[in-house]
């Protein structure tokens, strides 16, 4: 038995190869589905996008002297994949979380940006320090009454609030 054994293994070898290299030759074959790149989140930011709420206060409020927020919808140029609730989906459109006042700090943790109890995403600074900025994928998180708010990391009890809450534009809503 051992001296068959030997004489097979090559060939036995040769077909666990074969197998070995066609599931790898399947796995390339197959296009994974496009994540977001972060040269994509850059254009994002900058990319024009619907307005779905704002609201600015002529007083600021709170130690980050927060002014308001805005909220816009923007089309993907291509669908991509991105995480939502914890589970990797293809969206065809994004949000755009802006939230204004300052001049904010720029810290060692970064600025979270909270929907709800939600983490939106991590913000953004602009170059003049008055905006902060996430891109969100969620679009269940966009809703007539939701709180938009601020922290420095994920310090659910640190977080400042926008004074006022979110109200959909009739047209822009989240559908």
């Amino acid at each position: 038995m051992k001296q068959s054994l030997k004489r097979r293994f090559p060939a036995i070898a040769f077909v666990v190869l074969l197998l070995l290299l066609s599931g790898a030759a399947n796995a390339f074959a197959q296009e994974p589905p496009s994540a977001v790149s972060g040269k994509e989140m850059r254009e994002l930011l900058e990319r024009p996008g619907k307005l779905v709420s704002e609201a600015t206060s002529a007083r600021p409020n709170g130690n980050l002297k927060l002014t308001g927020y805005r909220v816009e919808e923007i089309q993907l140029s291509r669908s991509m994949t991105a995480e939502v609730q914890g589970r990797q989906t293809v969206v065809n459109k994004a949000w755009r979380v802006t939230i204004k006042g300052g001049p904010f700090p720029v810290r060692a943790l970064p600025a979270v940006i909270w929907i709800d109890d939600q983490i939106a995403g991590n913000g953004i600074e602009n170059e003049t320090l008055s905006q902060i900025t996430a891109i969100i994928f969620d679009g269940s998180l966009i809703r007539d009454g939701a709180v938009v708010s601020i922290s420095y990391g994920e310090n659910k009890e640190a977080r400042e609030r926008v004074s006022q809450r979110m109200q959909l534009k009739r047209e822009g809503g989240n559908q």
